[in-house]
């Protein structure tokens, strides 16, 4: 399942593909959006990089199902969250990202699913 332009990706790009499966839980990935997403998560990644970070995730993100999207996070996530203080690092980004804990938030619960896969990691 691991694309061409996967094979090329760092970090930054499962973080950023981390934050679109969480904001994109209403079916719709707005400007505030990502704006937060910048905001809170890249704030110093230059605007260059960080354009050509957005495009090459969103548009390998379009191209998942629903299905797709959980199996990429879950089959990825030991690839490119290899320390424990990294994982944790993650886990506390999203939760705040995620906005509040509610069961019925479902941005709330694609946290608590990537959170489920970071914390099996060994």
């Amino acid at each position: 399942m691991v694309q061409v332009t996967v094979l090329n990706w760092a970090y930054e790009h499962y973080l950023y593909y981390l934050c679109l499966s969480i904001a994109d839980t209403d079916c719709v990935i707005s400007e505030s959006d990502t704006a937060r997403i910048k905001n809170e998560l890249f704030p110093n990644v230059d605007s260059n990089r960080l354009q050509s970070l957005q495009r090459e995730v969103y548009n390998e993100y379009l191209v998942h199902s629903e299905t797709e999207r959980t199996e990429f996070i879950a089959a990825n996530a030991a690839r490119f969250l290899r320390t424990p203080a990294i994982r944790a690092k993650v886990i506390s980004q999203l939760e705040a990202l995620s906005g509040k804990d509610d069961e019925n938030n479902p941005a709330w619960i694609m946290f608590r699913y990537i959170r489920k896969v970071i914390n099996t990691l060994k």
